[in-house]
């Protein structure tokens, strides 16, 4: 009899042990892999420690950013709905959340901006956003500035934690039926891999409802039927589509928390030795000389309506043709941070002796109403070393009401948009990483 008892519990004990480790197995295909083309949710990889740490061991501030575009931006979205998750699940945390949502703008102005509108404020944990905005990015290019994106957070302090959240726009939506994600999250995926990064795509559950009948991603704001509809435009989610969003984030993160893993305090070798590690922002008053009729503007200036003013550095106006910047930096690339608006004007961009090119922040976006901070990088390629900047106001007049005719959209007062002038917010410059 004992010995038919041994043997019933030996095969209880092995059964136990196939089911956790089946178990085990499970979660382990759903939460890492290894292919970044397949569409899967959530990828855990190595949670969130410092989160789980600072939940056991203490109380205090415990800060969060947000760095993404216009989706991560939005009032009473998946960003605030996260923010008081985490600290009704924290209570003895204060949550100090750190919007750096800026709309319009992708990972490589992200790259440039983590310093100034994240790194300072010193986060315990960031999520980054951009897999809309980049949409149409190179997938190397994509992978560079979401690996220096991670670098230059574990540089500042290799304890903070990271989740990158992927959006979804319609577009990318037959991706995600098909079973694979869109290049802009797969390429961010392979920087998520490298670094044990969890990873969350609120796009994967949209797709499966979409397909099942159950949402419509684009539709009426007069929907009889509101509750089903996702977004208006086919990218920006309603308020019952950013709660569709929060829903995953509420089910995942607890798990990032609970399976947590200990993060290596040196930072991995890098994946892309082109990443933007070495990305910043260079604001107008560290600009090396400025030339002509300047002015500083205010934040309450007609030109800024709509701008995101939380994020806006102190900006500055070329008046009169002929005004220019100029600045030096070693590298491969640098860009411009302005301010599309009715009274943008024409500049142009000299780099050393190569030809002119020639610009303009205005687009058929702009309106009275809204203004904001656009990115402009140098499309030619450089040479790495040092080089020479001389951006200057042209005195060429913008045809605005064909760039918006161009593009379906009327010019809704013209006398609103005589103006040709230059707003600056600050020069981006990726310094080479060679030592």
């Amino acid at each position: 009899m004992k010995k038919a008892q041994r043997w019933i519990s030996l095969i209880a004990f092995v059964c136990l042990f196939a089911f956790r480790a089946a178990a085990a197995d499970s979660v382990t295909t759903e939460s890492v892999t290894a292919d970044p083309t397949t569409a899967v949710a959530v990828h855990a990889r190595g949670g969130l420690p410092h989160l789980r740490d600072a939940a056991r061991h203490g109380a205090g501030e415990f800060r969060v950013a947000y760095l993404g575009g216009s989706i991560t931006a939005a009032g009473n979205g998946w960003r605030s709905l996260t923010t008081e998750f985490l600290q009704s699940k924290h209570p003895k945390l204060k949550i100090v959340e750190i919007d750096a949502g800026l709309p319009g703008t992708g990972s490589d102005l992200g790259a440039c901006r983590v310093g100034y509108d994240v790194l300072r404020h010193h986060p315990d944990l960031v999520f980054v956003e951009f897999a809309v905005n980049d949409a149409k990015a190179p997938a190397d290019r994509i992978q560079q500035t979401m690996e220096g994106i991670v670098r230059q957070i574990w540089r500042a302090n290799p304890a903070t934690d990271i989740c990158f959240i992927y959006t979804v726009s319609a577009p990318q939506i037959p991706d995600l039926q098909a079973g694979r994600f869109p290049t802009s999250a797969a390429a961010m995926e392979r920087v998520a891999e490298h670094y044990a990064i969890p990873s969350i795509h609120l796009g994967v559950e949209i797709a499966k409802r979409v397909a099942a009948g159950t949402l419509d991603f684009k539709g009426a704001a007069n929907s009889t039927q509101s509750g089903r509809v996702f977004s208006l435009d086919g990218v920006h989610p309603t308020a019952s589509g950013h709660r569709l969003y929060f829903q995953t984030i509420e089910q995942t993160l607890p798990s990032f928390v609970d399976h947590a893993e200990p993060r290596a305090a040196r930072l991995a070798a890098p994946l892309d030795p082109e990443n933007w590690e070495e990305a910043t922002l260079l604001l107008m008053d560290q600009v090396a000389a400025r030339t002509g009729t300047w002015k500083q503007v205010s934040p309450d200036d007609v030109n800024l309506r709509g701008a995101t003013k939380a994020l806006l550095p102190p900006t500055w106006r070329a008046i009169t043709p002929g005004a220019a910047i100029e600045f030096t930096f070693t590298g491969k690339r640098f860009g411009l941070l302005g301010i599309a608006a009715p009274d943008n004007g024409q500049y142009r961009v000299v780099v050393d002796d190569q030809p002119p090119v020639v610009a303009t922040f205005f687009d058929a976006y702009v309106t009275t109403a809204f203004c904001r901070q656009r990115d402009w990088f140098y499309p030619a390629a450089l040479a790495d070393g040092p080089h020479r900047v001389r951006v200057e106001l042209t005195d060429t007049v913008v045809d605005k009401a064909a760039i918006k005719k161009k593009a379906g959209k009327p010019l809704d007062d013209a006398s609103a948009f005589t103006g040709q002038t230059l707003t600056l917010c600050a020069v981006m410059v990726v310094n080479s990483s060679k030592k």
